[in-house]
């Protein structure tokens, strides 16, 4: 759509006018106003402008964003003078009182001109990036040396601890050791800033291992080559030979040597490697840990083998004489809360496993599986578990027993189902009951029609708040149809969707007519065409990705027709450029259209994570 499409209604065509109250009439500035920078006023350049319009320098969320924020902040430090050469505080405090008062000014006018403003992502970026303006003058009028010592190493711990992923805690803290003598001798001393160690430099990792001395006797959480969330390299390609990677069996051991020192510290181990043998070795090398009298704390374990799934290399296995599969721990897993293993197995019967928080097995081969009678004593063991993650890996088939009874979890949050067929998907809900599950998953379940597994679990799940569908095949009958729309009826508390490569028929039924079904025919409503049930009466929220823009934006107009409106719609930053100007402008017209960096949780699926039982946030 060209730039000179007409703003929507209640945008405002000059910035300025952003700033009035919207009872008052906008009176003209005393001075003409200066001419806004094209880099500096980025966002509010484009205020009058629509979103499918908007460079990704002017949005938040956006890499670009970020880089235009880098250049910004070092472009004002380069020309400001040095610190204690000249006074420039009357100055400072000037600015950022100012950039306050119109992020005051915009807040009120957010909230008094209601919901077409409050929804609108222009006013958002807007705030934060007066934000942003008020944040470079401000730092500079903060004593923050004249603080006692204690509330500095505070100030750091919180620094160092709220950044949203391990990348940014690394980034943080080389910065805040860097800024002069008096914070990096306060930085240094505090163990617990250095006790989250990202293998990530690379080897002999000096800068991990420094960190790593630093911590002291500090509880330790390791991460050892970990993917980024948008890293793609030949290591995601199985057609490259396995071996043909970062870590053998020797360095793995080498690097684990000179950590397993302070095993007894370690907290959490995350380990993302490629093929068998170093996934092995950290196995047997927390075993023997163990049978050499060490105590394991461990409180979180991750192991992801990342190389070519479902692959198993034989009984008795052997990596550098040391035989497979292991006893996890050597049998000390009192202390373990959350177990995640990805392509690689132990020996379920000898390690007990009891009293975990979360329980996530993933492209396990079924020969190495859990036995069923194995797998239901673990979640018998698990009375509180609170997410339970099955993605092609799950117990073998058995036949069910006469006395079948499926496991009680009532503490069950969150469960993530995929990679299985139709039948054996089935085999597995039949398993267990979670009735106060919140965050269903449903993911890479195709290649057959799964009408049969949503028959199923309808009715199951009636507290659900939040639902991902990735790749879930219905085919477009009759009794699909009225299989989802049963399934929908029975979750009236959805609030948040989360949907990627679905079929489009299986998103219309959102818009069904339940009594058409034979459902709410007793509804109050029902002699009121004009005012007809709708599914899921309180979805507010969409996320989306590798979906049709203009199907997404006719979806939410149907929506709000049916007096079921949406607040906000998301699409993962990865497939921003899959949404042309057009769709985007047709989704903004009927709700706000934001950006969500993939891997990252928007702002309304945290508060739906915080909620009690009662639905008040905690």
């Amino acid at each position: 759509m060209s730039s000179d499409t007409k703003p929507a209604d209640h945008m405002p065509a000059d910035p300025d006018v952003v700033m009035t109250h919207p009872n008052q009439a906008a009176t003209p500035p005393a001075a003409p106003r200066p001419q806004l920078h094209p880099v500096l006023d980025a966002v509010e350049l484009h205020m009058n402008m629509p979103m499918n319009s908007w460079p990704k320098y002017a949005i938040t969320g956006t890499a670009d964003y970020k880089r235009r924020q880098d250049f910004l902040f070092k472009d004002h430090v380069m020309k400001f003078p040095p610190p204690g050469t000249v006074d420039t505080s009357a100055r400072d405090v000037s600015l950022s009182t100012m950039f306050m008062h119109r992020m005051a000014h915009l807040q009120q006018t957010m909230e008094l001109q209601g919901p077409a403003v409050k929804n609108d992502p222009r006013f958002t970026y807007l705030y934060d990036d007066m934000r942003f303006k008020r944040n470079i003058f401000y730092w500079r009028t903060f004593r923050l040396n004249d603080l006692p010592s204690e509330i500095i190493s505070h100030i750091f711990r919180i620094a160092v601890w709220s950044t949203s992923t391990p990348a940014d805690g690394t980034h943080i803290r080389l910065l805040l050791t860097a800024v002069c003598r008096k914070w990096r001798r306060s930085m240094i001393q505090d163990c617990t800033l250095w006790s989250a160690i990202w293998f990530r430099d690379p080897p002999p990792y000096a800068r991990s291992l420094e960190w790593f001395k630093r911590a002291g006797g500090a509880p330790l959480d390791i991460r050892i080559n970990e993917h980024d969330a948008d890293w793609k390299s030949k290591d995601d390609d199985w057609r490259y030979k396995e071996d043909d990677h970062r870590f053998t069996a020797d360095q793995m051991e080498e690097l684990l040597d000179k950590i397993f020192v302070k095993v007894s510290q370690i907290r959490m181990l995350v380990l993302v490697v490629d093929n068998w043998p170093p996934a092995l070795v950290v196995l047997h090398k927390l075993q023997e840990a163990a049978e050499a009298g060490n105590a394991i704390n461990m409180e979180r374990l991750e192991i992801h083998r990342m190389g070519q799934p479902f692959v198993w290399l034989g009984s008795g296995f052997e990596v550098k004489g040391r035989r497979s599969p292991v006893v996890l721990f050597g049998g000390q897993t009192q202390a373990l809360k959350y177990l995640c293993l990805s392509g690689v197995h132990i020996d379920w019967n000898a390690t007990p496993l009891s009293n975990l928080s979360t329980l996530d097995l993933r492209k396990i081969a079924m020969n190495v599986a859990p036995t069923l009678d194995r797998f239901r004593e673990v979640l018998l063991a698990c009375p509180r578990l609170h997410k339970l993650s099955l993605d092609g890996a799950g117990p073998q088939p058995a036949a069910r027993r006469p006395d079948h009874d499926p496991v009680d979890l009532p503490h069950l949050k969150v469960l993530i189902i995929g990679g299985f067929s139709m039948v054996y998907s089935c085999y597995v809900f039949s398993q267990f009951k979670a009735p106060n599950v919140r965050d269903l998953t449903l993911m890479n379940l195709t290649g057959d029609d799964y009408a049969p597994m949503i028959i199923l679990i309808t009715g199951r799940f009636r507290e659900l708040q939040l639902l991902t569908l990735y790749t879930v095949n219905v085919n477009p009958t009759e009794v699909g149809k009225k299989a989802m729309v049963r399934f929908l009826y029975a979750i009236p508390s959805l609030n948040y969707l989360r949907i990627a490569s679905m079929k489009w028929h299986v998103i219309e039924i959102f818009n069904e007519d339940p009594q058409a079904h034979g459902l709410g025919r007793d509804s109050a409503s029902q002699s009121l065409p004009e005012n007809r049930l709708v599914l899921c009466p309180r979805l507010q929220t969409i996320e989306f990705q590798q979906m049709s823009g203009k199907n997404i934006a006719e979806w939410a107009v149907k929506r709000k027709e049916l007096g079921a409106p949406l607040k906000r719609a998301y699409v993962n930053s990865p497939y921003v450029s899959k949404v042309t100007a057009a769709e985007a402008d047709m989704i903004q017209k009927v709700v706000g259209l934001y950006i969500a960096p993939l891997g990252s949780t928007t702002p309304e699926e945290r508060e739906l994570a915080t909620r009690d039982d009662y639905g008040a946030v905690v």
